[in-house]
């Protein structure tokens, strides 16, 4: 595909379940690195509600799969570091680039900071006023030997917040010269229902857990007062990045060749229980190793 300058495609996949949203994204890098796609910011929404987990957490330590199972809840494994998260009524937006891009590359903590001002620009649209965290936040240890805090417990630089609580969760993987970012905008208060799902015999860490959640997050319909569309929401996103970056954001779906490469690692990667449930923090100790 002959890109023109600056140009970027904006894709909206609506909602599909947890495989599939993991696997779209990663075939968006390959479309993007082979120069068939434009740069891409996409929106979607989970269905089922599922629980994703960072690449190098053990995820039967975290929740209890059974009960996870009962409740219909999809389980799987980011190509993302950080830490778990619920998806339950919210908008999840990813950016997929070249590294260098000139309008949102940069060092990950450059490239951190200009995503988050697009989304910023976003919240402010829908009538909430949006702020992006200046300072490092010192974040939470591990409460327990077996068990890291959720993901939304904490807030780092360059987050987005709406009246000093987050209200946007991202992580950023490079994978070769492409940047992946991705994160979850909560639209309701729903992701607070992780802490029902933790392992049995963890009465007084689900107690703690849940006074962080209430004290250190917040959605866009405890702010605006009203219900909001997964769509009011997405569209504001695409007006906030199109006018923060000053380029117009081409809306067009998912290609054949990206469907099909979607669908490919959902059977062979996202889908499988030998990706979302193996002990790769182990792969990531050797991966360390050989790079340093």
């Amino acid at each position: 595909m002959e890109q023109k300058p600056n140009q970027w495609r904006f894709l909206n996949t609506h909602f599909g379940n947890a495989f599939f949203n993991m696997a779209v994204d990663e075939a968006l890098v390959r479309a993007v690195e082979e120069g068939v796609a434009l740069p891409t910011v996409r929106v979607f929404g989970w269905t089922p509600p599922a629980v994703s987990f960072g690449y190098a957490q053990r995820v039967a330590r975290e929740v209890d799969l059974d009960r996870c199972r009962a409740q219909g809840i999809d389980i799987v494994r980011r190509p993302s570091g950080g830490r778990a998260v619920l998806h339950w009524n919210e908008l999840t937006y990813s950016v997929v680039c070249p590294g260098k891009d000139p309008l949102l590359g940069g060092t990950i903590l450059e490239a951190y900071r200009k995503i988050s001002a697009c989304l910023v620009a976003a919240i402010q649209r829908l009538g909430a006023e949006a702020a992006l965290e200046s300072r490092r936040q010192p974040v939470p240890s591990p409460r327990s030997e077996h068990l890291t805090s959720p993901c939304f417990s904490s807030t780092t630089q360059y987050e987005v917040t709406l009246q000093g609580k987050k209200l946007i969760g991202s992580a950023q993987r490079r994978l070769g010269d492409m940047l992946l970012q991705h994160g979850s905008l909560l639209i309701g208060p729903d992701h607070k229902r992780i802490v029902d799902l933790l392992p049995e015999h963890q009465e007084a860490l689900q107690a703690r857990f849940r006074r962080e959640l209430d004290r250190h997050t917040i959605s866009l319909q405890e702010v605006l007062n009203c219900p909001i569309s997964f769509e009011e929401v997405a569209d504001a996103l695409r007006l906030g990045f199109q006018e923060t970056l000053g380029v117009p954001l081409i809306e067009a779906p998912l290609s054949s060749g990206e469907a099909s490469e979607a669908e490919r690692l959902v059977c062979e990667k996202y889908g499988t229980d030998a990706w979302n449930f193996k002990d790769r923090e182990k792969d990531l100790r050797v991966t360390r190793r050989i790079i340093s």
